[in-house]
Formats: C-alpha cells, sequence, structure tokens
C-alpha cells in the first residue's frame, strides 16, 4: 500500500540467517533461518504491525531493516534508497531518520547515565555540540511523552516501568525521525499504563507525522493502533491486511488461533479457542512445505483417505511423533504392561500387541477404529510394527500414507482479496472444499 506515490519503506525478501558451525575450522553446517524472505511496504504515516508467537522472527526482522543487525539477503529501500548499501556515513544519516524502542527499557539503558543524557546521546552521536540546545531538546521531550524537564537530573532505576518506556520514547524521539520501530512497547505493563502508552504513541504520531512499525504478540494493541498487520511464523509472513478485515475474516488457519486465543469478557465463549499442539519447529530446520502444517487445526487430509478433520489432525500428530522419534520404546512398553495389568516391562516384545495398540490409541486420542478402511489398515500396521519394536518400519508405514498436501506444496503469499494476502492452500481452488477445520 503507498500514498501518494513512493511508499516511504519498501522491504522486498528480507532476510538473515545464522550459520550454524561445529569442528575446529568453525565448518558452517547448517543456517538458523530466523526471517527468511519478508516483503512489505510501508506509506508515510502508516502503522503497520508485525505480530506472532515468540521466537517467529519478528525482533529480528526490525533490527535486520534497520541494520541493526546485517541482513542475508533482500532490499530495504527507505525513500527509494537501498538501506543495505549505504556506506557508513549515510548510514549514519539514516539512523537519524528511522530509529528504534527496543523491548526492555531496563537493558536499554545505562544506568550509570542521567535520564537527561540518555534522552540526548542520539544527538551527541549526530554532532550536536550546542549543550544548550541538546538541553532545551530533551526538557521538551521528556514533557511531551508526559515527564518533567527536572526528571532529566535523575537516573532510570528511579523510575517505574511506563515511565521508562516513556523515556525511551523521548530518546527515539530526539533526532526527529521519520520512521520508529517500537519492539513490544507495552509488554510488561499494567493494564492502566498500557493504555496510557497506547493513547501517548497516537499523539506523538500525531504531532510528529510519524510511521510506526509495531512489533508485538499482543493482539489488542495491534488492532488499537495499527493500520495494516503482517501475521508472522517461523520467519515468513503468513498473512497481511488492513487491521480490521483481517481481525473480523482472517485468511490463514495461523491467524484464525491467534485470534481465538484472545481473553474475552463473556463466560460463554471461554474455553472456545483453537489450541495449537507443540512448539514452534526449529528455525534451522523448518517443516516442508507450509512451516505451519505440523501444528495447523486446518491440515489437509489426502484425497483417498475419509477422514474428519479432527481424527486426520490426531492421525497426523501421531505421525509426526513417530517420525521425530518422540516415541520411547521403553516407556511405551511400560504403559502398555500397566495397561494389561502385567509386571512392568521394558522391552515391547514382552507385551500383549493388544496392549500396545491400545495404550498409543489413548495416549493419541485415537478412535478404536478409524471411519476410513484403507486408513485403518495402515495405522493397524503401523501399531503393530511398534509393538515388534520397529519403530523404523513404523515411521515407514505412516510416512507412505499420511502425507498432507501441505507439506508437499509451498503456498505463496499472495492476494486472495484486495489488499488481502494469505500464504495457505486453502484459498487454491483445487482445496478450497476441504472448510475450515469442520
Amino acid at each position: 500500500m503507498t500514498v501518494g506515490g513512493q511508499p516511504l519503506l519498501d522491504v522486498q525478501g528480507l532476510e538473515k540467517h545464522y550459520p550454524v558451525t561445529q569442528g575446529f575450522l568453525n565448518e558452517e553446517v547448517g543456517r538458523v533461518r530466523a526471517v527468511d524472505g519478508i516483503s512489505f511496504d510501508l506509506a508515510g504515516g502508516e502503522t503497520f504491525g508485525i505480530v506472532g508467537e515468540s521466537g517467529c522472527g519478528k525482533t529480528t526482522a526490525a533490527l535486520a531493516l534497520l541494520r541493526l543487525v546485517e541482513p542475508t539477503g533482500g532490499t530495504v529501500l527507505f525513500r527509494g534508497e537501498d538501506v543495505t548499501d549505504f556506506d557508513a556515513e549515510r548510514l549514519k544519516r539514516f539512523r537519524r531518520e528511522a530509529g528504534i524502542i527496543f523491548q526492555d527499557p531496563d537493558s536499554s539503558f545505562d544506568p550509570r547515565m542521567s535520564v537527561g543524557d540518555a534522552v540526548a546521546e542520539p544527538l551527541v552521536v549526530q554532532g550536536m555540540d550546542d549543550t544548550d540546545r541538546r538541553r532545551e531538546i530533551v526538557a521538551d521531550l521528556l514533557e511531551r511523552v508526559g515527564l518533567s524537564a527536572a526528571d532529566a537530573e535523575r537516573y532510570p532505576h528511579e523510575f517505574s516501568g511506563g515511565q521508562k518506556q516513556r523515556i525511551a520514547l523521548a530518546r527515539a524521539l530526539s533526532v526527529n525521525p521519520d520512521l520508529i520501530v517500537a519492539d513490544e512497547p507495552v509488554s510488561a505493563l499494567d493494564v492502566s499504563t498500557k493504555a496510557e502508552i497506547i493513547a501517548l504513541l497516537d499523539r506523538l504520531q500525531a504531532a510528529f507525522g510519524l510511521t510506526l512499525i509495531v512489533i508485538s504478540h499482543d493482539l489488542g494493541v495491534v488492532r488499537e493502533i495499527c493500520d495494516r498487520v503482517a501475521v508472522m511464523y517461523l520467519g515468513e509472513f503468513v498473512e497481511v491486511g488492513p487491521t480490521e478485515e483481517l481481525f473480523a475474516d482472517p485468511q490463514h488457519p495461523y491467524t484464525r488461533a491467534l485470534l481465538s486465543s484472545i481473553p474475552t469478557p463473556d463466560p460463554a465463549e471461554r474455553g472456545m479457542g483453537v489450541e495449537l499442539e507443540g512448539d514452534v519447529p526449529d528455525p534451522e530446520s523448518p517443516p516442508p512445505g507450509c512451516r505451519f502444517h505440523t501444528r495447523c487445526p486446518e491440515v489437509i487430509p489426502p484425497d483417498d483417505l475419509a477422514l474428519s478433520q479432527d481424527v486426520w489432525r490426531r492421525v497426523l500428530h501421531f505421525r509426526q511423533h513417530v517420525r521425530d522419534g518422540v516415541l520411547d520404546s521403553e516407556g511405551i512398553a511400560e504403559l502398555a504392561a500397566l495397561a494389561a495389568d502385567e509386571a512392568t516391562a521394558d522391552d515391547l516384545a514382552a507385551v500383549p500387541a493388544e496392549a500396545v495398540h491400545d495404550v498409543l490409541r489413548r495416549e493419541y486420542d485415537l478412535p478404536d477404529r478409524l471411519p476410513d478402511a484403507d486408513a485403518e489398515a495402515v495405522l493397524d500396521r503401523a501399531l503393530d510394527r511398534i509393538a515388534a519394536g520397529d519403530l523404523d518400519g513404523a515411521r515407514e508405514t505412516l510416512a507412505e500414507a499420511f502425507v498432507t498436501p501441505c507439506e508437499r506444496e509451498t503456498p505463496p503469499l499472495e492476494e486472495h482479496s484486495p489488499g488481502r494476502e494469505a500464504a495457505c492452500l486453502l484459498h487454491e481452488p483445487a482445496y478450497s472444499d476441504v472448510g475450515r477445520g469442520e
């Protein structure tokens, strides 16, 4: 989206990968794909939000686009100039035009430096030698953010969390930037203080004509202040759109899961959210296809299997645990022995196969019999192999039959309606009748 022509910021294919090395020679054996090809543009005066779970790459994206860490790839155009090509002198000027409010104000302030010196520090770095002028700017900014000019003589430990965040805002504004990245600006604050900081951001944006990027896991904050939102998962954007439209009609299963987790005051609606299983996968080896498919509550079943979404999700979860080596043969044997009212066993071969079947179906909430006969035959063979101690054979059996299109195909982030982008196979004509988790 652009207003009046060229966007203020145009990010294309931004990447930040961290090498994984081993050995005496530090040979690279892999890469952590913290940010893996995100793209967006930002008009002057707009507020753009990036949301997602902890570890999805939000903060790294912010640091990379400001070149506080060096991007691995992609372009970041600021007023048409590529930030990734800036030399030291031009990068220093860019620091006057784009600033950041760090997530933790406690760690971003030098405890030995007064608040006035902390707010004035960017001015010093940019070469302002006029001490009186610096004091005037600091006093004005402290008052604008709701503090007193006299607070310039105090130290960070004398202020509350909300007050420190106000000081961080004043410091970011000291060089009169056009763009500010706010990384979790209210995450550690109580509800009333959070509301005050949000209102302050609104006022300062209007007063200074700021363009904002807000990084947050708090969807309520994003809805309150952002014009558009990008939903990030495992280094990639999975959905981008205008805030109210995205909240009213989310187009990606991950977005729907995030929105369902927002607390509601209505007791009748509590406990009705989508519960995501497992943790965010390792960014060093992301899953193939759609990176969200290992946790997705709407993952697409194979065409030739007549399974409901709920049962298919459970089968796929079981298959993933077998594939990833989560199952422990000794643990299964012990549980199965107890279920069969036999002495504790550490050898699967010593436990009746029926007991192994029963305990695994119970542990993974699998039906006593799958409604699809072919699927049931595959699952039964896999359970037999597990009972015989052949976990590799079970892994192969499940991998051959229970394959979702979501792991074979990588959905591109593309526009499915005006201004709305989503990366999900459910929008493809071949899968449009699958439904949303029915």
